[in-house]
């Protein structure tokens, strides 16, 4: 029974998640192909045996294959299925079939037909975030410490169960993604933390023997003037200083404490608690704020376990709130731009780990392949959810269209480098180049997959015997 579930969880999910990945980019390159009028001759979702297949009127072979890793579009005029060498037989094609033969068209087709399969993963990804946000807000779990594991970085450091994780080496962690992120691509162990830690103090305002009216005992920060006139900027919610001997001193105020809310109304300016004590001078207030707190965290390899797997990586030792939050449904404008948002961020954060890579300053032990995104999906499918699913899903494919981007022969961003070259030379490289230059791509591609399977393994013997 154990053995069926585990086929639902994580077989299944994975066979769609990549098929329907597949899929999108593929059916990049056919539609574009198409609207060019260059003849597809395959549209293939994976490799090896044909399990299914149908020709449409065009002339279109459409099949399924037996192994599902991948897929493919053949057009006329490719000797293979990657379009890296023409068919010899090209000569031999009438006129009519020469004109939607893919060797034959002009250098700006081929190249609006390879950009099209990565361009389609990250119009696809797109569109899912929209769908979310716009139907559900965006959906974070909070840099909010719901659990601090006993003697990890975090507790070692002080941080405390209900502290706000607002930034880590100088970049905001609005989210625990986002602190899982910049965690990840830290490149020392030792990290600059920033965290606010919520506070309440119950006062009452005093008039100290000194000033005519009750105070409290709180000092703005400066207030800043508009470059361009004379006009005065509202003054923070943040305290500069506090009176010694007042009731904020007594109350335990700080100078940098943030100023959130006052009887339950909100402080959005130092001017609104200012208004309030003027107007309620005799009442008790109970004031919530955050205090600052800059820490520098040694970060630790941490072994936990998380809905019964075992997960070991660098981290901070800490975990969320238990629940996702959803944010405030958006306007559409405003779903369309955070789509777009999230993917650019989504692909900066990529490539930084690339980066860090490439430079030596970070391992290739987190390179992973298709057993990861076995796991991965359905782990999410077991304990997620279906909206943490289609997530996903957006974030895969975001990272499927960038890797094929990449310049590396094979891939569609090897072949995007070659049309660009022959753009601006306008002239054709030679076949024999050609060949040696996907050869060597080959031999990357196939090192990368071997380092990623390699670590996928390590990573599955880690999770069950550790």
């Amino acid at each position: 029974m154990e053995n069926l579930l585990n086929i639902v969880y994580y077989v299944i999910p994975f066979i769609i998640l990549l098929g329907l990945l597949v899929f999108v980019h593929e059916f990049g390159h056919f539609i574009i192909a198409r609207l060019l009028k260059v003849k597809v001759v395959v549209f293939s979702i994976g490799f090896g045996k044909e399990l299914w297949s149908r020709m449409d009127s065009y002339g279109t072979k459409w099949k399924l294959s037996a192994i599902p890793l991948g897929g493919y579009c053949q057009f006329l005029g490719d000797a293979d299925a990657s379009s890296s060498t023409v068919d010899g037989n090209l000569d031999a094609l009438s006129e009519e079939d020469k004109k939607g033969a893919f060797p034959l068209q002009p250098t700006w087709k081929k190249i609006a037909i390879v950009v099209a399969g990565p361009l389609f993963n990250y119009l696809f990804a797109i569109l899912i975030f929209i769908a979310l946000f716009y139907s559900f807000g965006r959906m974070v779990y909070p840099s909010v410490v719901g659990e601090v594991m006993k003697g990890e970085a975090a507790d070692e450091a002080g941080i405390q169960v209900g502290d706000v994780i607002v930034a880590l080496n100088n970049k905001r962690t609005p989210d625990f993604q986002t602190l899982s992120n910049e965690v990840s691509l830290s490149e020392g162990d030792e990290v600059n933390v920033v965290v606010e830690r919520p506070s309440v103090a119950v006062l009452k305002a005093d008039d100290m023997g000194v000033f005519k009216d009750k105070v409290l005992g709180l000092v703005s920060v400066m207030r800043e003037r508009s470059p361009r006139t004379s006009v005065f900027y509202p003054a923070m919610p943040i305290v500069a200083h506090v009176l010694p001997g007042s009731p904020a001193d007594k109350a335990g105020f700080k100078s940098g404490d943030i100023l959130k809310s006052i009887n339950g109304e909100p402080i959005k300016k130092f001017e609104d608690l200012y208004d309030y004590v003027v107007a309620h001078r005799d009442d008790e207030f109970e004031i919530k704020y955050h205090h600052p707190l800059f820490l520098k965290v040694r970060l630790k390899d941490t072994q936990y376990e998380e809905n019964g797997v075992k997960i070991k990586r660098r981290m901070l030792g800490v975990r969320s709130q238990s629940s996702m939050t959803f944010t405030e449904t958006m306007g559409f404008g405003k779903a369309v731009k955070e789509g777009f948002k999230e993917a650019y961020d989504l692909t900066v954060t990529t490539l930084r780990g690339v980066a860090q890579m490439l430079t030596g300053r970070r391992g290739g032990k987190d390179v992973g392949g298709i057993i990861r995104i076995a796991e991965m999906s359905g782990d999410i499918s077991k304990t997620g959810g279906l909206l943490s699913f289609i997530y996903f899903m957006a974030l895969l494919s975001v990272n499927l269209g960038l890797v094929n981007l990449l310049p590396i022969p094979v891939l569609d961003g090897g072949s995007l480098v070659i049309y660009l070259i022959e753009l601006v030379t306008r002239r054709e490289l030679k076949a024999e180049v050609k060949d040696w230059i996907f050869k060597f791509g080959l031999l990357i591609i196939l090192a990368i997959m071997v380092l990623a399977t390699w670590n996928d393994i390590a990573h599955l013997i880690s999770r069950w015997f550790d």
